[in-house]
């Protein structure tokens, strides 16, 4: 619900709201907004928004459309607060401005590859565009200008194709892979189960699973420099040689001009082997260290998986308990509408009273209807977090209820993030990995010893064959390559600098991951405390209020009035209850242990 305020003066007017700015209360305000709102340049608008919860798409846009037409939106929560800095990021400028300054930046960018910058891709797409771009193109100038231009523009598609690439594998986590085909019985799916489920089916769970096997082919890789290299061979070969092709006439030398046909059979088999190469060696080692971060990576996203389930799961149970106390309002409205009728067929109460509360009614019903459509969606998004099969019916069987956790020190909760952390873990192993990269680049320095031979069986027959064997030793000492070794050292170099930034990134970020999420914990559990007592109070304001009006003493604007004050309360406690249980599993991601002890973190049996 929401509750709009509405105050001016002749220099200012003065918009309140509280509560939830979503539809149909957005249509509501809208309507306000045109009636009151004057447009006058030397009168203040300020909008304030301290008391307003959530923000849907079409209050969003509400929103932006009040700041262009010159209102001032203040707001202390740091929720509502991100929301005003998107809507001001986005009015700013027109779409021909930001498409001007897009398509400049690509232009300045392109300049600057053409003339010395060096771009990074692993992209096929991404990598011929720079091609285009770092190639000195040949006929006459407008030709190469033209080529240039288009370049340039195949960039900036090129740029937005990369930018929602980037989004789809941050929302990875939300898909998954359906698994089988829906059964006809409705599914009892646990809060284990669908974590379980997760694990195997989820989409951001499967390609971390691929990007490590990745890393372990690249290992195998670098393994097989380092190993020798055996093969074997059989051939039967027919052959005829022009000696006149290399300037022997037959005539002159007598030696026949043409030679064979003959044949001849040969088995062989050869071995190369290097001996020495702290390059290979290097790069071995750090192909290695990268398949455990790569490891470790997999078991970060399994948390995070762990977390979207988990969270995805709460928000049913809250749209299922919003439903519930829907359809306790429903049940109090149609309640006091039938006795207001009563009352107004026995000439004891005005028209005007079963008129509210026929509105009263209407309106409950509007939002038991919101409530169920919230419900099957949060549904659809569980099963498309958790791979069900597409069409699969379901139903919760854990409720999670009410519960604490054993506390801990902030001290002690960043010890066990700092060795739990798998995401930490793994950015270490990178860095290491780095390291190493730039020992094997340094290590192109160094002379390399490699062995290699072969032994052989040939002659016109296998049974009039001779053996014959090449063997070979020798040390390669590069001398000079060109700056190559430089430019290696360099890039590692860099590299090593970007992981070590990382690296203290995560740091700082698991340190405000884990006081944040101790700071949310203690709120929600204020919340709950604070939105029981509220409850109590309004369902006894309600009941008084019902008393009053059913002895005469007052009318039913009183009884709306606790009524619309009870849903309030009701929906403040559903909330609180949701941030508490989810502020327990954010706790359990910030230290590492939400897929092994979410059960232990949400009080789950």
């Amino acid at each position: 619900m929401l509750k709009i305020s509405f105050s001016e003066i002749p220099t200012e007017e003065k918009w309140i709201l509280e509560g939830r700015l979503t539809e149909p209360w957005v249509r509501e305000l809208r309507t306000s907004w045109k009636r009151n709102h004057r447009t006058a340049k030397e009168r203040a608008c300020i909008v304030d928004l301290n008391e307003i919860t959530f923000v849907d798409r079409s209050g969003e846009r509400l929103l932006r459309a009040m700041v262009r037409e010159g209102a001032k939106c203040i707001a202390s929560g740091i929720y509502i607060k991100h929301i005003l800095e998107n809507l001001t990021t986005k009015s700013k400028g027109s779409v021909l401005n930001r498409l001007f300054g897009f398509f400049s930046a690509a232009v300045i960018a392109a300049f600057t590859v053409r003339f010395g910058a060096q771009c990074v891709a692993s992209g096929v797409y991404i990598k011929h565009v720079f091609e285009q771009l770092t190639t000195k193109g040949k006929g006459s100038v407008l030709k190469r200008l033209t080529g240039f231009f288009l370049a340039v523009v195949v960039a900036v598609f090129a740029v937005l194709v990369g930018g929602a690439t980037a989004k789809a594998q941050n929302t990875a986590v939300a898909g998954s892979v359906p698994s089988g085909l829906a059964s006809d019985q409705v599914l009892q799916l646990t809060l284990r189960d669908a974590v379980n489920t997760a694990l195997l089916y989820n989409l951001g769970a499967i390609e971390s699973g691929q990007n490590a096997q990745i890393a372990r082919g690249q290992r195998l890789l670098a393994l097989s420099n380092l190993l020798p290299q055996v093969s074997a061979g059989a051939s039967e070969n027919v052959q005829q040689v022009n000696l006149a092709t290399f300037g022997l006439n037959g005539l002159k030398t007598g030696i026949p001009t043409i030679v064979g046909p003959f044949s001849y059979s040969s088995v062989d088999a050869s071995v190369s082997q290097t001996l020495f190469s702290c390059e290979s060696i290097q790069r071995f080692r750090a192909a290695r260290t990268a398949e455990q971060a790569a490891q470790l990576s997999y078991q970060d996203i399994l948390d995070v998986v762990t977390l979207t389930v988990g969270n995805a799961y709460l928000q049913i149970i809250e749209a299922d308990s919003r439903i519930k106390a829907q359809e306790a309002q429903v049940q109090n409205a149609r309640a006091l509408y039938d006795r207001a009728v009563d009352q107004v067929q026995a000439g004891t109460a005005p028209r005007i009273d079963a008129t509210r509360t026929e509105v009263e009614l209407h309106t409950e019903e509007y939002n038991l209807s919101i409530a169920r459509n919230n419900f099957e969606v949060a549904k659809l998004a569980l099963g498309r977090a958790i791979g069900l099969p597409l069409g699969q019916q379901f139903e919760l069987a854990d409720t999670l209820p009410y519960s604490d956790i054993a506390p801990l020190g902030t001290a002690e909760a960043l010890d066990i993030a700092y060795k739990a952390r798998s995401d930490f873990r793994s950015a270490l192993g990178s860095q290491k990995s780095a390291a190493q990269t730039l020992s094997a680049a340094k290590g192109e320095r160094y002379p390399t010893v490699a062995i290699n031979g072969d032994y052989g069986d040939i002659g016109p027959t296998f049974g009039h064959s001779h053996g014959d064997f090449t063997f070979q030793a020798g040390i390669r000492v590069p001398l000079f390559t060109g700056g190559r070794i430089k430019g290696d050292i360099t890039q590692a170099e860099a590299e090593l600098r970007q992981r070590k930034a990382e690296t203290e990134n995560l740091r700082g970020q698991i340190d405000y991951d884990v006081r944040t999420a101790f700071l949310n914990l203690n709120a929600a559990k204020e919340q709950v405390a604070v939105a029981r007592q509220n409850v109590a109070l309004a369902n006894e304001s309600l009941a008084r209020s019902k008393d009053r009006f059913t002895s005469g003493v007052t009318d039913s604007v009183e009884v709306v009035q606790a009524e619309q004050a009870l849903a309030s309360a009701n929906d403040q406690y559903i909330t609180s209850l949701y941030n508490h249980n989810f502020s327990k599993l954010s706790l359990a991601r910030a230290l590492g242990v939400a897929r092994t002890n979410y059960e232990q973190y949400l009080g789950a049996k």
